[in-house]
């Protein structure tokens, strides 16, 4: 895989990170969570985890306009790039259908206002991403969820005070290990379905996965490789991720026909 891409997509997961980690501070209030606890769960109370688990579900107040606005961003940057990734790889290839493309400096590229163009009238791929973001972030929420009740039932055993509380939960809250898996993950999503959205209409008829951080799900989607773009991968994908912290790509294979 080119370094020099991978390098650009590193630069903007992390960019994207932050946001998604500043969209968590804005969606728990971790003060409200430790005192609401408190109170309904007296000191000395026994609790097990998965009680607390099931409390905090039903008693924390979730704010999700900043995620999916954050989301939706994310998705639209990692569309954008997908999109020249793409290009660059048919050019590159000379397949007979290549868009135009200017020379990429990935050492330098940014989105710039594309992605904000792009959620003007999103379309294909980009769109359905949108549509589902409602998924995606009832799963990451839910599991935020499950480690602060996790939290809350161990506070609880331990006898600590709400304010001690308050700063574990927040430290579940922000934890940019996770920000970064699912900017790094969701963000993959975005580049691999542009991509492979080019690809097909560029009339590229085989793939190739190639394998950015070496596991044995996607070495197995790299062995196969090439398919035809209809078709999955042994990890019964179209195009990564092949699982969380995946940021493998897709490349067009072009067969030499020449004696």
């Amino acid at each position: 895989m080119n370094r020099k891409v991978q390098g650009a997509k590193t630069r903007l997961f992390a960019k994207h990170a932050d946001k998604i980690r500043a969209a968590f501070q804005d969606a728990f209030d971790s003060e409200a969570i430790a005192k609401s606890f408190e109170e309904t769960h007296p000191a000395g109370g026994e609790i097990t985890p998965a009680m607390a688990r099931d409390w905090v579900k039903i008693h924390a107040h979730i704010n999700k306009k900043a995620l999916n606005e954050a989301l939706k961003k994310a998705y639209a940057d990692g569309w954008v790039f997908g999109s020249d990734l793409a290009k660059y790889n048919l050019a590159n290839r000379k397949t007979t259908k290549a868009p135009k493309v200017g020379v990429v400096d990935w050492d330098t590229w940014t989105p710039g206002n594309r992605g904000a163009a792009e959620l003007l009238k999103p379309k294909g791929g980009l769109q359905t991403l949108l549509d589902n973001r409602g998924v995606v972030i009832d799963g990451i929420t839910n599991t935020k969820l499950d480690r602060i009740g996790t939290v809350l039932a161990k506070a609880l055993e331990q006898g600590i005070t709400p304010k001690e509380v308050s700063t574990l939960v927040d430290k579940v809250v922000d934890d940019p290990e996770q920000a970064l898996t699912i900017a790094q993950t969701e963000m993959s999503r975005a580049v691999a379905v542009a991509s492979r959205e080019l690809y097909q209409e560029s009339g590229v008829e085989l793939v190739e996965w190639l394998v950015a951080d070496p596991c044995d799900l996607c070495q197995e989607n790299a062995d196969v490789s090439p398919i035809r773009i209809d078709e999955t991968f042994p990890s019964g994908d179209t195009e990564p991720p092949a699982h969380p912290n995946c940021v493998c790509d897709i490349a067009p294979y072009v067969v030499d026909t020449r004696d």
